[in-house]
């Protein structure tokens, strides 16, 4: 059983050695199922797009149900 641990715990060290060569990867985890996760990096700049769009599909549904009431 200790032997499982230290592997888990040096598999873990390579992928992290391995990902501090790229910039554009978070740190890696591991969840609830025992999966590695690792995850790029978003930019602010497509959260920030995404939230837009989303804002004016919004307002068109608003505004469509206002036309339907009356």
């Amino acid at each position: 059983m200790n032997t499982l641990k230290k592997n888990k715990n040096d598999l873990m060290a390579k992928i992290i050695e391995i990902l501090n060569d790229f910039q554009n990867f978070e740190q890696p985890y591991v969840n609830n199922e025992g999966d590695i996760i690792i995850r790029k990096k978003s930019s602010k700049s497509k959260n920030n797009q995404s939230s837009i769009l989303t804002n004016i599909f919004k307002e068109i549904i608003k505004n469509d149900l206002k036309k339907n009431r009356v």
